[in-house]
């Protein structure tokens, strides 16, 4: 009879701690937007300066469909975002996009959100120093880390002089889950890599999309709208594509291992991953 008591008690507890945190979530949201804008730096590269890519991975397409998919909603704006692909994308034009034309534009109410949809990989221990991970900017020549690779710890120090407190960082590359730099105050990080197992982000010929990118745009359609309010928000959006990119990634990628230019590579299943330092939730897209 205890027992049954105690249950009852602990289950009360917890009913009323998931109404309560529902219920600042939604005061979290109702935001007037009126009174914020929406900025975006968003950067797709599938071809390369430096060496070819055997298999076309859409990683461009996924840019420009997630461009797009923003233009068509209500609270975008096309002066208000910045697109860069293949040769446009290259390191010095993507910290000029994030701290020139960004920072000159933004202040601390706004919502900005930065995309990035290419190849990444982590370096070796002796350049760890360096950054945890990075990705290869246009005019990247190899795989190896070098200068003309952008690491987090790079990154972090350009987000650093914008103003917003309302930053959405969404990465759809190899070893993203490890961009560890960036987890600060203000931030939500969506990644498409794992931190420490499954880190490398694949794509579907059956899709004819990468796997994230796929989902990540149907969940920014409306099914991801949890408490029906018309906005997705990006923990929406983890909540919605993690379970879906995994599967989809279990079963296309198997016996996971593949031929590429870097020899044979292990392309297991995918795990989506999400760092939020930001208080509340961060909108997306009023769809």
């Amino acid at each position: 009879m205890k027992k049954i008591f105690l249950l009852s008690i602990i289950s009360i507890l917890l009913f009323a701690n998931i109404n309560s945190n529902a219920i600042k979530i939604n005061n979290d949201d109702e935001t007037k937007t009126s009174e914020i804008n929406f900025y975006a730096v968003i950067t797709g590269i599938e071809e390369y300066a430096g060496f070819p890519t055997p298999y076309q991975e859409y990683l461009d397409e996924s840019a420009t469909a997630f461009y797009e998919k923003l233009l068509d909603s209500e609270n975008w704006k096309e002066e208000n975002i910045k697109l860069l692909l293949n040769e446009n994308a290259t390191k010095e034009n993507i910290k000029d996009a994030i701290t020139i034309w960004l920072e000159e534009k933004e202040n601390e109410n706004d919502i900005v959100i930065i995309y990035h949809a290419g190849h990444g990989w982590k370096p070796k221990l002796k350049n760890m120093l360096y950054g945890n991970a990075y990705i290869f900017t246009y005019e990247s020549e190899n795989s190896g880390y070098g200068p003309d690779k952008i690491t987090d710890k790079e990154f972090d120090k350009w987000l650093d002089t914008l103003d917003s407190k309302n930053i959405a960082i969404i990465l759809e590359n190899c070893y993203s889950g490890r961009w560890f730099s960036i987890r600060e105050y203000g931030r939500t990080v969506l990644t498409a890599g794992g931190r420490f197992l499954f880190c490398p982000c694949n794509w579907s010929m059956y899709l004819e999309d990468s796997i994230f990118g796929f989902f990540f745009r149907q969940a920014l359609d409306g099914v991801a709208d949890l408490n029906n309010d018309g906005w997705i928000t990006i923990k929406e959006a983890y909540f919605y594509l993690r379970i879906p990119v995994f599967w989809h990634s279990l079963f296309y990628h198997y016996p996971y291992i593949w031929d590429t230019q870097w020899g044979k590579m292990f392309l297991g299943p995918q795990i989506p991953f999400l760092y939020d330092r930001h208080i509340g939730n961060i909108p997306l897209i009023k769809y």
